[in-house]
């Protein structure tokens, strides 16, 4: 099999990813990530121009995957809907599972990504086309919503979800070795402001 194949650029990807999970940035080496994806590092040069190339690569898919998190999911679950309370449910549900553990860690990797844009301008432009690519996808789930009747958002749609995603990664703050209470109350606030948005008043 060539070192060219398909899922060569993947493996690269993940030995990657592996890495920087690990130990940051400064764990990606060349002959490392070869080695993990078990090619020879013409592989890499091939698929990435240089190390610096697969760090941004990595650092971009690492965003992507934690900002697109079970949004599919979600949008297929608003289709389904057949009352507003069943999407007040979704939407409930949804807040709840960016404040798991699992939704902490994927925050903490947008937080990451977010500085590393800070001196690639080549990173950002992905960043920002990630953003707006899922900003789209949320818009839609809304406009589903929108079009049932269900709420009455007087916003565009793709700002609010911008909106959204830039409220639920400020949960960062709270995060880490800050006082469970801050998290909980932190929790409240956001999902009573982001229900009287959509809906206009208090849910209950």
């Amino acid at each position: 099999m060539s070192d060219f194949d398909g899922g060569t650029r993947d493996r690269l990807l993940a030995g990657a990813i592996s890495l920087i999970e690990e130990g940051g940035e400064t764990a990606v080496r060349v002959e490392t990530v070869a080695t993990l994806a078990g090619v020879a590092r013409p592989s890499l040069y091939h698929f990435f121009g240089d190390r610096e190339g697969l760090v941004v690569a990595a650092q971009a898919k690492r965003y992507r995957d934690s900002l697109f998190y079970n949004l599919q999911n979600q949008l297929e679950a608003t289709k389904n809907c057949a009352t507003r309370e069943e999407f007040v449910e979704i939407i409930r549900r949804h807040i709840e599972l960016l404040t798991t553990p699992d939704g902490e860690h994927r925050r903490r990797v947008r937080v990451e990504v977010l500085g590393a844009t800070a001196s690639r301008p080549n990173l950002r432009v992905q960043i920002m086309e990630a953003n707006q690519s899922a900003a789209r996808g949320l818009g839609e789930l809304l406009k589903i919503a929108q079009d049932r009747g269900w709420l009455t958002l007087p916003f565009d749609l793709d700002v609010a979800a911008m909106w959204w995603f830039g409220m639920m990664n400020g949960r960062y703050l709270v995060e880490g070795e800050m006082p469970a209470i801050f998290r909980r109350e932190w929790d409240a606030i956001a999902t009573e402001t982001v229900l009287r948005i959509l809906f206009g008043n208090p849910i209950t």
